[in-house]
């Protein structure tokens, strides 16, 4: 048997933003319909604070079953090494054969920029064109790609506790072309958030890292980096009164520290609001946000996309397995 193995910069050529979009856009939408099958993910504690998490999924009628398998090490960060590090089994549903190995971190990047891209244009004012970005790792930067792909950005405020950070953000984006038009600096968090219309939280913060108080009215936020109940990036005042949008209710509600104690009528799915069975945005002032902690059908549906198009294109290496 042969196996495909994609890494990240294969990964970039078959699935960009845009197709992980859409690719992320359906499988929200077939996940909310009730197609797909997503246990709740099984989540290991590691040494130092760190943890390792499992994340099956299958899709009614799809050709292609997916297992992730990440682990979080916040200490990376001081170690030269990333603090999210993934990788994605994706098999045959019919035969369980393995089919492919891939960067999950990547992926993982991917997906998750996907999924902020699609609850901006779902959610976001279609003027939306400045943002702040909290947080400058990997996750950050696959954000700001994704609103890019939704709309017209010209302004980004990035807020990290490391200046240095911000500085190798700027000069990342700077070698992006979707991002040429972006005019990006650093910014303390009272300073990134006013007048924003957009605002992401994609740090491993435990407290918030904004006061809602400071929000301009109609702003859309993204919560990506919280994961656990213990966690949040966001406080009471940003959810007051918001539209609050997630990626699937029952994992968002055993997650997100953001919404203990809220109950499942508080929410609304993202792929509800995908496919028209419940409403987005209501007008120019309400606030809305998208907390997300992740979804396995995420992964799913990118990895089976980037596979197609890299046996279309011959790109990957073979390798036999096992």
């Amino acid at each position: 048997m042969t196996v495909r193995l994609l890494r990240a910069a294969d990964l970039a050529l078959v699935c960009p933003m845009a197709e992980a979009i859409g690719a992320v856009a359906a499988g929200f939408a077939a996940l909310s319909a009730g197609h797909a099958s997503v246990p709740v993910r099984l989540s290991v504690p590691l040494r130092d604070g760190g943890v390792a998490l499992t994340m099956p999924a299958a899709l009614g009628g799809a050709s292609a079953y997916s297992v992730k398998v990440v682990t979080v090490a916040p200490r990376n960060a001081g170690r030269a090494l990333p603090v999210v590090i993934g990788t994605v089994l994706l098999g045959d549903a019919s035969t369980g054969e393995l089919r492919a190995l891939i960067d999950g971190t990547a992926l993982t990047a991917l997906r998750t920029g996907a999924a902020g891209g699609v609850a901006a244009r779902e959610l976001s004012r279609l003027s939306a064109s400045r943002v702040a970005v909290f947080g400058a790792g990997v996750q950050a930067r696959s954000q700001l790609l994704a609103l890019a792909a939704v709309r017209p950005i010209s302004e980004t405020r990035v807020v990290t506790r490391d200046p240095a950070h911000a500085a190798a953000f700027r000069s990342w984006c700077a070698e992006q072309p979707a991002l040429a038009a972006v005019a990006v600096r650093g910014a303390d968090p009272k300073d990134a958030v006013s007048g924003a219309d957009i605002v992401v939280t994609a740090t491993t913060s435990s407290t918030p890292v904004f006061q809602g108080v400071w929000l301009a009215p109609g702003v859309h936020v993204t919560a990506v980096g919280s994961f656990t109940p213990a966690m949040r990036e966001l406080d009471d005042d940003t959810l007051r009164g918001a539209r609050l949008v997630v990626d699937e209710r029952a994992a968002a509600l055993a997650e997100a520290g953001e919404l203990r104690g809220r109950s499942a009528d508080e929410l609304v799915e993202l792929g509800e609001i995908v496919s028209g069975r419940a409403a987005g945005r209501s007008d120019d002032r309400e606030r809305t946000v998208f907390k997300s902690v992740g979804n396995a059908i995420q992964d799913l549906v990118v990895a089976g996309r980037a596979y197609e198009r890299a046996l279309e294109a011959g790109i990957g290496e073979e390798i036999r397995f096992p």
